[in-house]
């Protein structure tokens, strides 16, 4: 998140922002798995949405899904996490 917040653009924007989703998606479903498994095509509608959040078109799910979730929340929370990592890396 915070490469792609940097102002320098140069990086592959489009590919983190989806690997932004694509990992918050994998932290949610582990703990909803056991749940979501029992719905009936659950592995094809997970299977679309990857698909939808990593396609090249203008209507490109990880960049919908992050300008409107995962960005505000990562700013208003910004300070926080920024001292847990820290935290973390002087125990480290």
């Amino acid at each position: 998140i915070k490469a792609i917040e940097s102002p320098n653009k140069d990086d592959d924007t489009q590919w983190l922002t989806y690997w932004v989703v694509y990992g918050v998606f994998s932290i949610a479903e582990f703990f909803s798995d056991i749940f979501l498994s029992w719905f009936p095509f659950y592995y094809m509608l997970k299977c679309s949405f990857l698909l939808w959040c990593m396609a090249p078109s203008p209507s490109n799910g990880a960049e919908f899904l992050y300008h409107r979730i995962i960005r505000p929340f990562f700013l208003k929370h910004e300070a926080q996490l920024d001292s847990v990592v820290q935290d973390l890396k002087d125990k480290a």
